[in-house]
């Protein structure tokens, strides 16, 4: 019972860290888009529009634009590697970091990851369900195993290529399956240009 109660507190507390770290930020993010805000709200001469204060939606339409901006910015080359070098020399020594990363990506959908297909991974005599996502010299490849009913919960393995078939199916339907816990693998996988005919 003790020992019951101790791994569901941990638990709860794995799960709160990231949610209040991302309320703080939002928040203070928030703070700082406000100052902006204000004085813009002011020129316009209204003060509230269905109730709310035209200042707060000024600051929210701020931070989603500042936002999009560096989603922008992101993209390129240099902003990548900048990212990298902050993630490697700060951001990984901050407590909950990565959990946070990982909760604020499985917002994302698999179909976001450029590259990214389904094919069947073959493990001795079985087949298992991943995504591809990328190759790597030598001849293997780099394959996320996803989990259910949550696909983004699961590992990444590297194998060679002989061990992976593609599939004739979109990322989206194979994430689906997952959540399904595999209900409507027959008719998925049944082309025979995909895993039927590999598996003969």
């Amino acid at each position: 019972m003790l020992r019951f109660l101790k791994t569901t507190v941990l638990g709860g507390i794995l799960f709160l860290v990231p949610i209040i770290i991302f309320i703080a930020i939002i928040g203070k993010a928030l703070q700082i888009t406000n100052k902006l805000a204000t004085p813009i709200a002011g020129l316009l001469g209204v003060d509230a529009i269905a109730g709310i204060a035209v200042a707060q939606l000024l600051a929210i339409v701020i931070l989603v634009l500042i936002c999009f901006l560096a989603g922008l910015a992101a993209k390129t080359p240099r902003a990548k590697k900048f990212v990298q070098s902050l993630e490697v020399n700060v951001l990984e020594k901050i407590p909950a970091y990565e959990l946070l990363k990982a909760k604020a990506q499985s917002a994302l959908n698999f179909e976001d990851t450029e590259g990214a297909c389904p094919v069947m991974a073959k493990f001795d005599d079985s087949w298992q369900l991943a995504i591809e996502i990328e190759r790597i010299e030598g001849g293997h490849v780099v394959i996320f195993l996803p989990g259910a009913p949550d696909p983004w919960s699961g590992s990444v393995c590297v194998v060679t290529e002989d061990r992976i078939t593609p599939l004739d199916l979109t990322v989206k339907s194979a994430t689906n399956l997952m959540k399904r816990l595999g209900k409507g693998s027959i008719d998925a996988l049944s082309d025979p240009q995909g895993f039927s005919k590999a598996s003969v």
